[in-house]
């Protein structure tokens, strides 16, 4: 090893742990499949390498803090970058209007269950179908159905009606 001055293994030890650092937030951010830690986890490997020559003691005190820092550092980071300036235009948020939304239009779909409407498109076997004046999304239980044919819906597949041919029977009875 080389003989370095203790001010200067100092400065080189903090530089590889805040490369480190860095390397970890890049890794959060950036899609580089591990990579980014693996180098992190690299100049953390030095920073330990240094701490030692310094003295052993304090190589010690270096394995044992980055075993305890590093995940906590993971912590930190995903509690709090997304409420940065940066994180807010990063990651996506989930808004509460629109998943009362959905839960609504679900509620409102179960109640189709059982209707009768007509194929405003040919299912092959998805397509559009009309029912109780709402258009939505058909898929076809087995085959294909003609525009213009009575339907039936049987169930729901999402936010889809799976729909079968009706008798016409029972339609003209709604």
């Amino acid at each position: 090893m080389i003989a370095l001055s203790l001010s200067s293994t100092l400065a080189i030890i903090v530089g590889l742990v805040l490369l480190a650092m860095l390397l970890f937030l890049a890794e959060m951010l950036t899609p580089s499949f591990g990579v980014l830690s693996i180098i992190g986890a690299g100049a953390l490997a030095g920073a330990v390498y240094f701490a030692w020559g310094v003295h052993q003691a304090f190589g010690v005190v270096m394995i044992i803090a980055s075993i305890l820092a590093v995940p906590g550092y993971f912590i930190v980071l995903v509690r709090l970058l997304p409420r940065t300036t940066a994180g807010r235009k990063l990651f996506l948020h989930r808004s509460a209007d629109s998943a009362g939304a959905a839960n609504t239009e679900i509620a409102e779909n179960q109640a189709l269950v059982g209707r009768t409407g007509r194929a405003a498109s040919t299912l092959r076997p998805s397509g559009a179908v009309r029912i109780d004046g709402r258009r939505l999304i058909g898929i076809a239980e087995s085959g294909m159905i003609e525009r213009g044919a009575t339907v039936e819906v049987i169930r729901l597949s999402g936010s889809n009606v799976v729909v079968r041919p009706a008798d016409e029977q029972d339609a003209s009875g709604t």
